[in-house]
């Protein structure tokens, strides 16, 4: 009611963590365009406002080397497992057979889950650490040939045969809770499990049960599904977990390019009907 309130004469709309609903638009009596404050699309029902004539648009280039930096940060904190011995010495323990068993790069294999513009940043910066092979998923890729370096593969095979797997698809009911109890059986025993994309890609609760059960190395996640609970969050009783409060896209650099990016999807959209991000063409 009271988005309906603010919103309901409005041009246009930017919206970040505010989800703008069926009910909502249908409501909107001016808007040309909904612009996300953001990445991701799902806050936006795009349906109801591809019914309604009203453009929508993201921003999906704003920090794509700040998600990849973060990703291959998680990535080698957890092969390296520098948190827990970093952990381990502040409680007394200089001993550096606690990092046991730590495999080279070069003897790795990497994947990854989805392969848009992050994703391929990280595959480079990947390579630059010298892992042995990079996996790719996705079901999606229109343009395989022009990475003849990485395995395009199966998902089941990705998560058979990688000893690192970092998400990076967008969230949606395809993805919805991709991992979770029998994708995780699949994964080899003591592999490490990375996502900087969105929280709803994991069942936290399978999640949790497979730690406890030993079946996985570590996890490093930047995302949580409610992210508002993360203080007192069972995966934080695991000494193989890292979490970071969502700050993957994060530099002040960053930060200003978003907010130039969203202002131009509705100049664009008010002034020349043609936002650069419109992704609901009409």
């Amino acid at each position: 009611d009271r988005v309906i309130e603010y919103a309901k004469d409005a041009d246009a709309v930017i919206t970040h963590f505010v989800p703008i609903t069926r009910r909502i638009i249908e409501r909107l009596e001016k808007c040309r365009i909904i612009a996300r404050y953001a990445v991701g699309l799902d806050t936006i029902d795009i349906p109801a406002a591809t019914e309604k004539r009203i453009m929508v648009a993201n921003v999906p280039d704003y920090c794509i080397e700040e998600v990849s930096d973060h990703a291959m940060a998680l990535i080698l904190a957890l092969a390296r497992k520098v948190c827990y011995m970093e952990r381990q010495v502040r409680s007394g323990v200089w001993n550096y057979e606690q990092a046991a068993p730590m495999p080279r790069f070069s003897e790795m294999t990497l994947g990854l889950i989805a392969f848009g513009n992050i994703a391929r940043r990280v595959a480079a910066k990947a390579e630059a650490f010298g892992f042995q092979r990079i996996l790719v998923f996705d079901p999606y890729i229109t343009d395989a040939a022009r990475y003849p370096k990485y395995d395009f593969v199966s998902l089941d095979t990705l998560l058979a045969d990688s000893d690192i797997v970092s998400i990076h698809a967008p969230a949606g009911a395809e993805t919805k809770h991709l991992i979770n109890r029998n994708t995780i059986d699949m994964m080899r025993q003591g592999a490490l499990l990375v996502n900087t994309s969105r929280g709803a890609l994991i069942n936290e609760g399978d999640l949790v049960q497979a730690l406890g059960q030993g079946r996985l190395g570590g996890v490093a996640l930047d995302v949580l599904e409610k992210e508002k609970d993360a203080g007192g969050h069972p995966l934080l009783r695991f000494d193989n977990v890292i979490l970071t409060p969502h700050m993957a896209w994060y530099s002040k650099h960053s930060v200003a390019e978003l907010q130039r990016k969203v202002a131009e999807q509705v100049r664009q959209a008010l002034l020349e009907g043609r936002p650069r991000y419109w992704v609901n063409r009409f």
